[in-house]
């Protein structure tokens, strides 16, 4: 038996296997940087945030963050097949754990880039953009957070204060995520890996 895509999202909705995830990280590149926080959030629930510690390891993160990842039956992400996949498997691989499971994969950037013609395709123009709409659909509207490179930069020199900063950053990427895919989840008409 196939469901089609939106019989399927309903089904993780229900069941609470659908999660939005988003990651910070030192660098765009898993070799020579690092994670800092992960924030996996699932369905309707708040988000769950995982950081980094004062130690600047990001082995138990990575593995904590697989650990949650690895039970959904469907991630959201926004540009994550391009990014936070193969960084947190980089940053997996680097401390001897297995990738991550392979389950099926909405990635926003690429299910809305062709289907709306927008002057910029990110995540923060698309939440600024569907404001209004969201509003009028009773959806909290949500704004991305912005936040200076400083934070990342210098995380070390003010780590209480900074790594809080990440935290509410990344958090809020979530929640702002699920606002933008139930404003344009009518328009998912393919799940792949």
């Amino acid at each position: 038996m196939q469901l089609n895509c939106q019989d399927f999202l309903r089904l993780v909705e229900k069941n609470g296997s659908l999660i939005f995830w988003d990651t910070e990280s030192q660098g765009r590149e898993g070799d020579y940087g690092r994670m800092y926080i992960v924030s996996v959030k699932p369905f309707n629930k708040p988000p769950v945030t995982l950081n980094i510690g004062e130690n600047a390891q990001d082995k138990g993160l990575v593995k904590e963050a697989k650990d949650l990842l690895d039970k959904a039956d469907c991630w959201v992400t926004f540009y994550g097949k391009g990014h936070d996949v193969p960084l947190l498997n980089t940053r997996l691989i680097r401390w001897g754990y297995p990738p991550l499971n392979t389950v099926h994969h909405i990635d926003m950037y690429f299910q809305l880039k062709y289907k709306l013609k927008t002057g910029r395709k990110s995540q923060a123009h698309l939440l600024e953009f569907l404001q209004d709409t969201m509003i009028s659909l009773g959806i909290p509207p949500e704004k991305k957070m912005s936040v200076s490179p400083n934070v990342w930069s210098d995380l070390w020199s003010d780590y209480k204060k900074n790594i809080k900063i990440l935290i509410d950053r990344c958090a809020s990427d979530t929640v702002g995520l699920e606002a933008l895919y139930k404003v344009c989840r009518h328009l998912i008409r393919d799940i792949k890996s």
